[in-house]
């Protein structure tokens, strides 16, 4: 079986302690390999950023938010097709300085986000939409460590990222949780963010899409029955983490595997409709779910693999 190639946008190299994981997980362990797929890794800022370059043809599949989707495709034709989810639930939290006790005292602050209209900013403004909370001053920095680690130095007040983020500066002085994972994961559902890529892209290079997502089920599969893996791989690329906390995130996302993809469409159909119910989409086009997502990759997948059963 000859090997095809894959260009996949992330948002950095590092190895993420969320599912996100998955990417690097296929690669070091030989996965991709083993579906016959080489896939490179280019490293973008935000959303912004892999669109342009999935309209450019410089990477073929790209991590973007449903709602980006959307309006690309309402208001600039962008034809986008989701079609394999790396992670479901809630694992974001706002991190901040101990003088902003609530989310109601954002306000004024600087707020770090990845860009505008990235998933950690639209996560945010629901929340704030939702709770009638008056907007931060939001500023554009990047990837989340670098975002927590700005807030550590002080450069900034708050910030949204995941709790696996959040735990690498878990213990300087003077910064809190402001809204934890359970209460941030209210205001919006599940997934936010699809890999994606053009229709185009889907048509010409579906044998290679489908062999990347055969292995991302198969990894996420395997991390979610051997946490143990995952624990080995975190701690020997995440060396200013200590054993202990990378178990405990093993422990907290071990319910947001994507064991089948996570491509439901009723869910994923729920949430379209969630986001056209945000006042931010009042003047957009209503484009049908089924024009943003795609399915048959993930169905493909789940029968080359076999329906998720748990090990005995």
């Amino acid at each position: 079986m000859p090997t095809l190639k894959m260009a996949l946008a992330v948002a950095d190299m590092g190895f993420n302690l969320t599912p996100n994981s998955v990417f690097n997980l296929a690669n070091d362990l030989g996965i991709f390999e083993k579906h016959g797929v080489k896939v490179e890794f280019i490293t973008l800022d935000g959303t912004p950023q892999a669109v342009a370059a999935l309209n450019s043809g410089a990477v073929d599949i790209a991590d973007i938010t449903i709602d980006s989707m959307l309006r690309l495709r309402a208001e600039n034709d962008v034809q986008l097709r989701g079609f394999l989810a790396n992670g479901k639930g809630g694992s974001f939290l706002i991190v901040g300085k101990d003088e902003i006790e609530s989310v109601a005292d954002l306000a004024g602050h600087s707020f770090a986000i990845a860009d505008s209209g990235s998933l950690d900013h639209n996560l945010t403004v629901a929340m704030l939409q939702a709770t009638n909370s008056e907007a931060p001053n939001f500023v554009a920095i990047g990837a989340p460590d670098v975002r927590v680690q700005a807030l550590a130095a002080g450069r900034i007040d708050a910030t949204t990222v995941s709790f696996g983020t959040y735990l690498s500066i878990a213990d300087t002085p003077g910064i809190h949780i402001i809204m934890n994972t359970d209460e941030l994961g209210k205001f919006t559902l599940s997934p936010t963010k699809l890999i994606s890529a053009m229709e185009s892209t889907l048509e010409t290079k579906g044998d290679a899409i489908q062999r990347f997502t055969n292995a991302v089920v198969e990894t996420a599969r395997r991390m979610h029955d051997n946490p143990d893996e995952w624990v080995e791989a975190a701690a020997a690329a995440r060396d200013d983490l200590s054993r202990e906390r990378i178990e405990a995130i093993a422990n907290f996302i071990k319910a947001q595997w994507c064991l089948d993809a996570c491509m439901d469409e009723g869910n994923l159909t729920n949430v379209v409709d969630y986001i056209y119910n945000n006042p931010d989409f009042e003047n957009v086009t209503r484009i049908p779910a089924e024009d943003v997502l795609e399915f048959r990759f993930a169905q493909k997948a789940n029968e080359t693999l076999g329906p998720y059963t748990p090990p005995n």
